[in-house]
């Protein structure tokens, strides 16, 4: 079993970041609110087979994509994607503020389609913790310190974990 203080990959190995900027603060804010709000609806839960949402099953070689809405900071609508993938983790797709009602976040075209997006991995198998070192983030220049400037504590999880690949 790995050490957990490093992310993992075929490539290298870093340690996890010990400073994090602006850009990741908004990233991790983006992905707990999206997280919280998927606990909170259900729609997922912290063990490996939980995957409630529609087109979800317990093994996530057979899971299909699902889409929720919620409400960021009280005041901002947010479309969230989730699919389970290999290792019982799930890959969650944000985007804040879209722009049409269709917009889906697997298939984002900055700032055509919202203001912000950001995706992650949640780990589920060996605990429970956002994976650093996969930030996929994008958003508004204007809008980043709003974003980075949330206090946002995340439901039963950690922000923070090893990244492996």
């Amino acid at each position: 079993m790995p050490e957990l203080d490093c992310s993992y990959s075929p490539f290298k190995t870093t340690p996890l970041r010990a400073k994090k900027g602006i850009r990741w603060q908004a990233w991790r804010n983006l992905m707990v609110a999206a997280i919280n709000a998927g606990l909170a609806q259900r729609q997922f839960g912290l063990s490996p087979t939980d995957n409630w949402w529609e087109g979800g099953t317990p093994d996530s070689h057979h899971c299909e994509r699902g889409l929720f809405r919620f409400q960021f900071d009280q005041e901002t609508p947010a479309i969230a994607c989730v699919d389970a993938i290999s290792g019982d983790e799930l890959s969650i797709y944000v985007v804040l503020d879209p722009k049409h009602r269709d917009v889906d976040p697997y298939f984002f075209h900055p700032f055509r389609d919202g203001e912000a997006y950001a995706h992650g991995w949640l780990e589920r198998r060996l605990g429970v913790w956002i994976q650093d070192g996969g930030e996929d983030f994008s958003c508004r220049r204007v809008l980043l310190p709003k974003l980075a400037n949330l206090s946002i504590e995340p439901a039963g999880y950690s922000d923070l974990g090893s990244f492996i690949m």
